[in-house]
């Protein structure tokens, strides 16, 4: 629940007015994201797996469920509390654990959006922890994207790609589970996230710079307003910016040109949206 700013002010290390248990989760997840940049070049095993989970769960969970399998019988639920899936029973975690890595070591020839993707769905299959799975394996699929030479600021975009249409991440994972082993619509449902989120990327790095040229302060600041509220009609941007609708169109106009913003409509009606 916290905003981008406080995220921020987190990152580098300063205090905001918040819920304590929001600030831990949030501090747990900058350090154990650091942590698997650090060991990205080492391969996934139980140990490194036990341990960045002690780190994403420190200070939330009881002291016997941090960085161990889960002794205790989970279920998946949906939004009405129905049990939608039975993830195997406690005794079985660590054998099926031992393979998926096993798996994940021969798989030399596979590419690494293929080997990440059916990790994170065969890991969310297992449930292998009492909490934090989800956060446990979108950090472990962005590992082997990392190993894979993926850069971060790409693979760190599929946790917005799930998060802005939860319902379908779920719906994906539960289709695939009943499909008999058949990974292929998860696999690509999986790939255009990362391309989504590659994409959404190259459209921040053009907010800010394009054709060698930045932008001014005050047109990032517009850019950022309707990255935050969506589609905006000049009179709401004047109101938001405290300008003029003069100073709006003086502003908006390179925007649009460089196709950073799309204008819909026309006259004072348009509407604008960032890309």
């Amino acid at each position: 629940m916290l905003s981008l700013a406080q995220v921020v002010a987190l990152v580098d290390g300063k205090d905001v007015d918040a819920q304590a248990r929001q600030k831990t989760e949030v501090k747990n997840c900058i350090h154990a994201l650091r942590w698997v940049m650090a060991h990205k070049k080492l391969a996934l095993t139980s140990t490194r797996i036990l341990s960045l989970h002690s780190q994403m769960t420190k200070g939330l969970l009881a002291p016997d469920r941090i960085g161990h399998w889960r002794k205790v019988q989970n279920y998946v639920v949906n939004a009405r509390r129905q049990v939608v899936f039975t993830p195997p029973i406690p005794k079985d975690v660590p054998m099926r654990m031992q393979a998926l890595l096993t798996w994940l070591l021969k798989a030399n020839d596979e590419h690494a959006v293929v080997k990440s993707a059916i990790f994170h769905h065969e890991f969310v299959t297992i449930h292998p922890f009492v909490d934090g799975n989800g956060r446990m394996a979108r950090a472990l699929s962005q590992w082997i994207l990392m190993q894979g030479s993926y850069d971060p600021a790409h693979s760190l975009g599929l946790d917005e790609y799930f998060a802005a249409d939860r319902a379908k991440y779920y719906q994906m994972i539960q289709e695939t589970r009943e499909m008999d082993g058949d990974y292929t619509y998860w696999v690509e449902y999986f790939a255009l996230g990362l391309l989504r989120s590659m994409e959404q990327l190259a459209k921040r790095l053009r907010a800010v710079k394009v054709d060698g040229g930045e932008w001014t302060p005050k047109q990032r600041q517009l850019l950022e307003l309707l990255n935050k509220r969506g589609v905006l009609g000049s009179g709401e941007i004047c109101q938001a910016m405290n300008i003029n609708r003069a100073r709006v169109n003086q502003l908006i106009g390179p925007l649009v040109a460089a196709g950073v913003v799309v204008k819909e409509g026309h006259t004072r009606a348009a509407r604008y949206r960032a890309i």
